[in-house]
């Protein structure tokens, strides 16, 4: 059967729309914030209940809030793959896990900047109309 779907409250969509998952299976979340990371951090952010998202009443600082915390995510991310890399280098984690932690990096980097840009862009337009 059909279920109906309720609506959703302004919280929730704007939880949707900035990334806020509930399920623990972000690649930012399992970027470590230390030095000292471990070679397979998916055990860790699995056990690791995900927060959610605290919502100031003003939601262009929420989502520019959000976003500001998703590119210090990946700077994470990339600060892990490049332990990654060390640790192969120095024999102590496989070939696959660098290569699947830079594919992942580098599809989050291509994200990034593709996002600033076109919010760049559509800043610039939103300043430039008329009244």
């Amino acid at each position: 059967m059909i279920e109906a779907i309720g609506p959703l409250s302004a919280e929730e969509r704007l939880a949707q729309l900035i990334g806020d998952s509930n399920n623990g299976n972000n690649f930012l979340d399992q970027a470590p914030v230390v030095a000292q990371a471990p070679v397979f951090p998916s055990a860790t952010a699995a056990s690791a209940p995900a927060a959610r998202t605290a919502f100031s009443g003003n939601p262009f600082d929420d989502l520019l809030g959000q976003a500001i915390d998703k590119l210090n995510g990946v700077s994470r991310a990339e600060v892990y793959t490049n332990q990654l890399i060390d640790k192969y280098a120095h024999g102590q984690a496989e070939l696959a896990d660098v290569m699947i932690a830079q594919s992942k990096l580098s599809v989050l980097e291509t994200l990034a900047v593709t996002t600033v840009n076109t919010t760049v862009s559509t800043i610039k337009e939103i300043t430039q109309m008329q009244v």
